[in-house]
């Protein structure tokens, strides 16, 4: 089942990705109409068995490669080399997330793939860039969030431990900033008729998502004015019953915060204004009083102020929070192999589908005929390329 046209409807992309960063880059874009043909090598993309699922077919790779279509190409055999390179001439943007040296052995390098084809957009995906001692090394979430500064961001207050974000945050950030610098060059390819190589380093990603607040304490090299890093107002408040963020920034706000808990007249807020007199004793009085309060309470005690508040939700109760529910953030329906599942609906709606109408995570070369046919390839031909192995063991479905 496949959604109504969206934004991309007419780009033809060649998706030579596996793992997290390319796939969901990919997918963001199917999900906005391009068409994504993604090129598996025979044993299929990584994530195919990477935690829960059935059949080769993960929860994970099913959240990372909806709205695609999946052919099998063994590119160590030579003859695939014709159907790969079939795939370049129709298509608007190649992308794939190879180490430099293997992305030329493959001849998927961008000096390969835009030699004839000036119009392709061509995407590189590395871990540490192009330059650098890091450059040929192998690249996960986990590592780049160590060199990025993030495993430090998160330190423990209290014992200054370094710890890792506990998703794969840097490769999510990393997708986003292809998905949107693949829209950029299309938009300018529309304008000159020409392409361009673009290169996304998840380390250049991670450092610049990083900076705006969480380096703003390391970037002026002699700042006149020194202030307590932002990152101490990331801390959760407890209840009687659990747990609720909320943030006040401004000096209207702090005083709607001593309104919100009924701290008017109490000296140890006196003087309040703002983030920088009395702060701390007013959130240390705050979470006394929030501390005897269901979190249901508090948070109705804070949102009737107009304080930003809202509560820590379990994530086996994410999908029932009545909010959550009424946005339609979040899509149940049945899935083609897992059954009854829930994703998330793309978060930018054009047309307001939902994850359960668009195309479905393909079955391993579940669609290698189907593209092969429309690159204009006969059946006997198909036939002879499957019976040379070049796509792969399984052959063509």
């Amino acid at each position: 089942m496949t959604a109504g046209p969206g934004p991309l409807a007419g780009v033809r992309l060649v998706d030579l990705t596996a793992s997290m960063s390319g796939p969901l880059a990919t997918m963001i874009l199917g999900d906005q109409g391009a068409d994504v043909v993604k090129v598996e090598p025979p044993e299929g993309d990584v994530m195919r068995d990477m935690g829960t699922g059935a059949e080769r077919y993960s929860a994970f790779y099913a959240n990372l490669n909806r709205s695609k279509r999946s052919i099998v190409l063994d590119l160590s055999v030579p003859r695939s080399r014709g159907v790969l390179d079939a795939l370049f001439d129709g298509a608007d943007v190649v992308i794939h997330n190879y180490r430099a040296g293997a992305a030329r052995r493959l001849g998927v390098d961008a000096a390969t793939v835009r030699a004839a084809r000036p119009g392709v957009i061509h995407v590189a995906i590395s871990g540490f860039g192009a330059t650098g001692p890091y450059r040929d090394r192998r690249a996960y979430d986990h590592v780049i969030q160590a060199l990025a500064g993030f495993a430090a961001a998160q330190a423990d207050p209290a014992t200054g431990e370094p710890g890792l974000v506990r998703h794969g945050v840097i490769d999510k950030l990393t997708a986003h900033t292809v998905a949107q610098a693949v829209t950029a060059a299309l938009f300018e390819r529309a304008r000159t008729g020409v392409g361009r190589a673009v290169e996304v380093s998840m380390l250049d990603a991670a450092v610049a998502f990083l900076w705006p607040d969480g380096m703003m304490d390391h970037t002026i090299e002699d700042p006149p004015i020194v202030r307590p890093p932002v990152s101490r107002s990331f801390r959760l408040t407890r209840t009687k019953d659990g747990h609720v963020a909320f943030m006040v920034v401004t000096p209207r706000q702090y005083r709607q915060l001593v309104a919100a808990v009924g701290l008017e007249g109490d000296p140890a807020v006196a003087g309040i204004d703002g983030p920088t007199v009395n702060a701390a004793a007013l959130l240390r009085a705050v979470a006394r009083r929030l501390g005897e309060l269901t979190t249901a309470e508090a948070e109705e005690a804070l949102a009737s102020c107009d304080i930003p508040v809202a509560p820590v939700t379990a994530l086996d109760s994410l999908h029932e929070h009545p909010h959550v529910e009424a946005a339609g953030t979040i899509d149940a329906f049945d899935h083609p192999v897992l059954g009854p599942v829930r994703q998330a609906n793309p978060p930018a709606r054009f047309a307001g589908e939902h994850a359960g109408a668009l195309r479905p995570a393909p079955r391993l070369g579940e669609h290698t005929a189907e593209v092969c046919a429309e690159l204009g390839l006969p059946a006997g031909d198909i036939d002879e390329l499957a019976a040379a192995g070049v796509f792969g063991a399984s052959g063509v479905r």
